[in-house]
């Protein structure tokens, strides 16, 4: 009718439990993630990018694809009170997921260790199938599955490791070398380690030997237990090690913002529904959450175009957030 006014916005919706659970076969995890800079799509495939996310991101993965890699997870940001809260698609490759404990790659012999970065491939069943790529002083791409409950969007220390009483260091002769699971001749292969042409090459831990063959244990962003063929090994002098380069992690910064003069910061006192366009019947695309620092970055006939002080979730492009002006209590 005509001279109505419009009904507030219903309040956003609760926020999924914070522990790794399944849903329908899927993994979901919770934190606060130092996101790269991302577009945020309203659809798995294909689709439009509604934001760009990066910084400090409070987010809730509500799920991973679940065939092959390359695909798009679904994402809610905020947490309830204090932030832009909204719903969509990003590249799975980018979410930033760490081990919570080791990853079995070949059981009992080779893993993932804790506290590493991987990409998630894929889920299914309640697992998560992710890939470890290193290239110093191993050159290569490692994959296994474990469940949702061994992984967390939140970066841990990986926990130290104490060479054995009476382990002798030794190095490989050739680029590569073959692992085994026992040194019997009913050994079985566990992986072609491969080592990079930088760096000082790989420092393996020989603990036991059974004829020509060296048990070996490496402990790193991978863990290594197996047999290797003694000649293919360079014993080091007994007590001599060597430096290792150890793997680096890039952390994608904050976005910074010198405001305008101009622009208005306001706290937001309730859920107040976001659009891409000033317009009544846009749909809503998410809400700014209660007790959120919001900037205005201008109005005009009633409507506000509206960042959050974070900066860490932004529209894309050229675009905007829009809000009713009426609703910022401003």
């Amino acid at each position: 009718r005509a001279g109505r006014a419009e009904p507030p916005p219903a309040p956003a919706p609760p926020m999924i439990s914070r522990s790794p659970s399944m849903s329908q076969g899927s993994c979901q995890l919770q934190g606060v993630v130092v996101m790269p800079r991302t577009a945020l799509y309203d659809r798995e495939t294909e689709g439009s990018p509604i934001a760009r996310l990066g910084g400090e991101v409070p987010v809730t993965v509500t799920g991973f694809p679940k065939q092959g890699s390359g695909g798009r997870a679904r994402i809610e940001t905020g947490t309830g009170r204090g932030s832009f809260r909204l719903s969509g698609y990003m590249d799975a490759a980018k979410v930033p997921v760490f081990t919570e404990r080791d990853v079995p790659v070949v059981a009992g012999h080779l893993w993932i260790g804790t506290g590493q970065q991987v990409v998630v491939l894929r889920s299914s069943g309640g697992q998560l199938r992710v890939s470890k790529t290193l290239t110093s002083p191993i050159d290569q791409t490692f994959t296994g599955s474990a469940p949702c409950s061994s992984f967390t969007l939140t970066q841990g220390t990986p926990p130290g490791w104490n060479v054995p009483g009476g382990a002798r260091g030794y190095v490989l002769k050739q680029p590569s070398v073959d692992l085994y699971d026992g040194w019997t001749d009913d050994r079985n292969p566990v992986t072609t380690l491969r080592r990079s042409s930088s760096g000082n090459g790989i420092l393996l831990w020989g603990i036991e030997r059974h004829g020509g063959w060296v048990h070996v244990v490496y402990h790193a962003d991978v863990i290594i237990d197996a047999w290797a063929p003694a000649k293919e090994l360079h014993p080091l002098p007994p007590g001599e090690t060597m430096d290792q380069q150890a793997g680096s992690v890039t952390q994608p910064g904050s976005p910074r913002l010198a405001p305008a003069a101009s622009m208005q910061l306001v706290k937001t006192s309730k859920a107040v529904r976001i659009r891409l366009n000033a317009k009544d019947d846009d749909p809503t695309i998410g809400y700014i959450e209660p007790d959120t620092d919001t900037y205005v970055v201008d109005t005009m006939a009633g409507w506000s175009s509206v960042i959050p002080k974070a900066l860490n979730v932004l529209p894309y492009g050229d675009g905007h957030f829009w809000v009713k002006s009426s609703d910022l209590g401003s």
